[in-house]
């Protein structure tokens, strides 16, 4: 089926006048049941199912990388027996992944995946079979985390819950079949084996996972006759039920097949005995209208039970919804956690008058269809709503939720091809969707003949109510490549974990679409919204624990100017600090920032073509990812400290994060020592890099193509109160340590090696320890006055403003005295005297410059494969046997396990050969 859609044929295209038009064929693959899945995970991974292939792809965003999912026993042994995959479906918490495989000529196969700490670690958990004509048609999660929203007045919560609870299940996976039933796939907690429990959604029928319970007997007939070619599952906030819409299509029974059979025989020669008997399956009999696709939506609720001992099932089927005979494209619940009433105001106060009802959920179940008349002219499109409220007070024989229709709109001449939810509950009370209108013909203007792209429609939001155009929402544009251009729609769609993207597949291709942005008045009073629509979903994403990939691939287009990436880093910080309870609590909150203005900076830094911008938001993100490794060295010399010194176990540890410490120090003062003759305190950037030598700079720094100026990122260090903070702290360590390892007996000889090591890189710094960490804790008064907006401002920035130079000017005379600084030692370093000299062999190897471990600082060894980091593209190998002469210490394998699941700037772990 693949390859027919492949090669469509593309007739009413005019290469020459430069016009690109869609005919009915171009929009048919949309209502043959074609499916090629997408799932996009709260990690930033998208899966999609091979083209060909029964296998389950997956691509790292942003970057190209991409890597294959071990498929089942069965699959992998045979895969010729088996279609790629038709359902493709994540877990909210991005630990489980579940994929269909159709059979050919025999039955499916369903298999369940677990994630390990990397992102791209995934171990089949189980696998079953499912019988031809009872294949997997949707698959959604019950039990997901509560949501995190964040308001335009600043203000953080979480959404109620949606869905049924499950205390006691991990993961439960819900699988609408072709024979109309739903399958409850679920692990019990502390329980190796995968339990189902099946009902019928055609049926009131009860199921239980109590073996003493007597079976109910499950709808007979022959599966084949009619089966379910479309579902949607939907959760409701704060209730247990579950909402079931399917539609379907009816297909020749046995009987029906056999009749047809029998009447392309030969013809029986004249004389020879003939039945004179006719079944009702004779051809003649045969109601051929029947066949094809249903009108009707079947309905049906589901309630899944936990009693505190077993978990039991109870189906009960509503009235169906009776529609046109257009074809169906989309089944979609949309369920907000507030009644959407445009014609009412929202109330002021949050607690409802006595005797009143609480305020219910809203649901909508929205379908869309595509009509194809005469087959003569591109398909007409149109969108209709339903309206699900439960009828309270529940009344004997009569439903226990009521549909209504309260909208319809059709959209020709364009098309509507793909429809999304989009719930703002932080923005407005209004339940909208996104919806991909396109046009069935455009013309390329002679003067964009050499572009690659051509817009071809548009992605516009319609508020439900009525289905009009939300006017809160600005149009974003659909591009599409220009010798493809009307052709190969897409088949499925899935949207970003913050709702910034849209992936959407093709039989042919994948890309990657910008949904609507909210408009922002100019006259607004939410100045935080006013100045970045993103800053709102950037919160809420931090503070879910979700990849940030969308919002920053957002950020770092063309489109977005870097006042709009400062404005929303700004806004972050100002909303994560407003929710903070207490200064540990922001203090806790700083690295997920930091770890944000690394993702968004780097981003920005690959996307963009300048090479002066790429130096220096390359020299911003380094810097951001300086302070996350400052605050996390400074907690693994906490954990490793003892009451006498510290734990000598981690002593070659500790000696390598000393090192780095030092060498961030020397940097640092070397900055500092070359703003000593500025008399002013105007900033004084260089677009363009200056000659130095190794007498004046570190040519191995990123800021190297910089004139000293007070704006330089590492500055920052000084006068930010976080960063100030850690950067003491660490310093203090490292001075206690040092006087530790100096103070040391013979207690072994590895332990000995490690003091000379420390003393060396202490003596040729050229720095005294020591009065560093008494000069750094007497600056931090003078940060006291410096304002709360500025110091958000520089954070989001990266680098010192203009109300923090005269702090700096005095920090910075205060560090280069000589009771801190020997600038002799500090400028010049024995190897630079030793690089001088062509003709010795280390002047080669001292350029060779060794990759060192993120986490531990200590040299990659690359006896693995190693991990790498999605976010700041540093490397590790944690994990693997780290001691000394057999000896582990306990307090440094603790502090190394936080690092397991992500980096030390927050990203996620990937293997290094993906």
């Amino acid at each position: 089926m693949l390859s027919d859609v492949k090669t469509s044929p593309t007739k009413g295209k005019s290469k020459e006048d430069g016009r690109w038009q869609s005919n009915w064929w171009d929009f048919h693959p949309l209502v043959e049941h074609i499916q090629r899945p997408v799932a996009w995970t709260t990690s930033s991974v998208i899966f999609v199912a091979h083209f060909t292939q029964p296998l389950v792809v997956a691509r790292l965003l942003p970057s190209s990388k991409q890597f294959s999912i071990p498929s089942p026993a069965p699959v992998h042994s045979t895969p010729a027996s088996y279609e790629p995959p038709t359902v493709i479906s994540v877990s909210p918490n991005d630990h489980w992944l579940f994929a269909y495989f159709p059979g050919r000529e025999t039955d499916g196969i369903g298999c369940l995946w677990n994630r390990g700490f990397h992102i791209d670690s995934w171990s089949v958990k189980e696998f079953w079979t499912f019988p031809r004509g009872a294949g997997v048609v949707a698959a959604a999660w019950a039990g997901a985390e509560r949501e995190w929203v964040t308001s335009p007045d600043g203000s953080t919560s979480r959404l109620p819950h949606c869905g049924p609870l499950t205390p006691v299940t991990n993961p439960t996976l819900l699988l609408v079949t072709q024979a109309h039933q739903l399958n409850v796939c679920y692990l019990r907690t502390y329980s190796p084996s995968l339990r189902v429990m099946t009902c019928s959604l055609t049926q009131p029928y009860f199921a239980s996972e109590n073996p003493a319970h007597p079976a109910q007997e499950m709808p007979g007939g022959a599966k084949t006759s009619r089966q379910c070619i479309r579902a949607s599952i939907g959760f409701i906030y704060s209730e247990s039920s579950i909402l079931i819409a399917m539609r379907s299509q009816r297909y020749p029974s046995d009987a029906m097949k056999h009749a047809l059979d029998n009447s392309l025989e030969p013809v029986v020669p004249q004389g020879a005995s003939q039945s004179p008997t006719s079944t009702d399956d004779s051809p003649a009999s045969i109601d051929w209208d029947a066949w094809g696709e249903e009108s009707t939506i079947d309905l049906c609720e589901v309630k899944l039970r936990f009693d505190g001992m077993i978990m039991s099932l109870i189906s009960n089927p509503l009235p169906p919804l009776h529609h046109t005979q257009a074809k169906l494209t989309n089944l979609l619940f949309v369920c907000t956690p507030f009644r959407s009433d445009p014609t009412s105001s929202p109330r002021k106060d949050k607690q409802a008058p006595r005797n009143h009802p609480p305020e219910l959920a809203s649901t909508y179940l929205v379908a869309t269809f595509l009509d194809f008349e005469d087959y003569s002219a591109p398909p007409k499109s149109e969108m209709t709503v339903f309206t699900l409220a439960r009828n309270l007070p529940p009344t004997p024989g009569k439903p226990a939720w009521l549909a209504r229709q309260i909208a319809n709109r059709s959209f020709s001449p364009r098309v509507l091809t793909f429809s999304v939810p989009c719930v703002a509950p932080s923005i407005s009370r209004k339940a909208c969707v996104i919806a991909a209108l396109v046009d069935t013909v455009g013309i390329v203007p002679r003067n964009a003949r050499d572009r690659k792209e051509v817009p071809v429609g548009n992605l516009v939001v319609l508020q439900l109510s009525d289905l009009s155009t939300d006017p809160d929402w600005e149009d974003s544009v659909i591009m599409s490549p220009v010798e493809s251009a009307g052709t190969h729609w897409p088949l499925s769609i899935s949207v970003s974990p913050n709702r910034a993207l849209v992936c959407a597949v093709s039989a042919v291709r994948t890309t990657i679409h910008v949904l609507p942005r909210i408009r922002v008045a100019i006259d607004t009073k939410d100045l935080i919204l006013q100045r970045s629509p993103f800053a709102l979903p950037l919160v809420s994403a931090l503070l879910s624990r979700k990849s940030i990939a969308d919002i920053s691939h957002v950020l770092s287009l063309r489109s977005s100017s870097t006042d709009l990436l400062v404005d929303t880093l700004r806004g972050a910080i100002l909303l994560l600090e407003a929710n903070a309870r207490s200064y540990s609590s922001i203090a806790s909150r700083m690295p997920e920032a930091l770890g944000a203005v690394v993702e968004i900076y780097r981003t920005k830094a690959r996307q963009t073509e300048d090479e002066d911008d790429q130096r220096h938001f390359t020299a911003l993100w380094q810097n951001a990812h300086d302070m996350c490794s400052i605050a996390a060295y400074m907690r693994a010399f906490e954990e490793c400290r003892d009451d006498d010194g510290y734990d000598l176990d981690a002593v070659w540890q500790l000696v390598s994060l000393s090192g780095w410490v030092i060498s961030f120090l020397e940097n640092l003062l070397k900055e500092c020592v070359a703003l000593i003759d500025i008399t002013d305190t105007e900033p004084k950037p260089k677009t363009e890099p200056v000659d130095v030598d190794v007498f004046s700079r570190d040519m191995t720094s990123s800021r190297a193509s910089f004139l000293p100026s007070f704006d330089t990122p590492i500055l920052l260090h000084l006068v930010h109160p976080f960063a100030s903070s850690n950067l003491c702290d660490v310093v203090s360590h490292v001075n206690r340590f040092h006087k530790f390892l100096g103070s040391l007996t013979a207690k072994g000889e590895s332990s000995h090696i490690a003091r000379d090591v420390l003393l060396d890189l202490v003596s040729c710094s050229g720095l005294n320890v020591g009065a560093l960490e008494s000069a750094l804790k007497g600056t931090i008064t003078e940060l006291k006055h410096i304002p709360s907006d500025d110091v958000r401002v520089a954070l989001a920035r990266c680098h010192p403003v203009p109300s923090m130079y005269a702090p700096l000017r005095k920090i910075v005379q205060t560090l280069t005295s000589s009771s801190i600084v020997d600038k002799p030692r500090l400028f010049i370093k024995p190897s630079d005297l030793i690089d001088g000299f062509a003709s010795l062999s280390t002047s080669e190897q001292s350029g060779k410059k060794q990759e060192k471990d993120v986490i531990t600082r200590g040299l990659l060894l690359k006896r693995g494969p190693g991990l790498s980091c999605v976010r700041c593209g540093s490397r590790s190998e944690i994990g693997s046997e780290i001691g000394v002469a057999g000896h582990i210490s306990i307090k440094w394998r603790s502090w190394e396990r936080k690092w397991s699941a992500h980096c030390i700037c927050g990203g996620s772990w990937v293997s290094r050969n993906t």
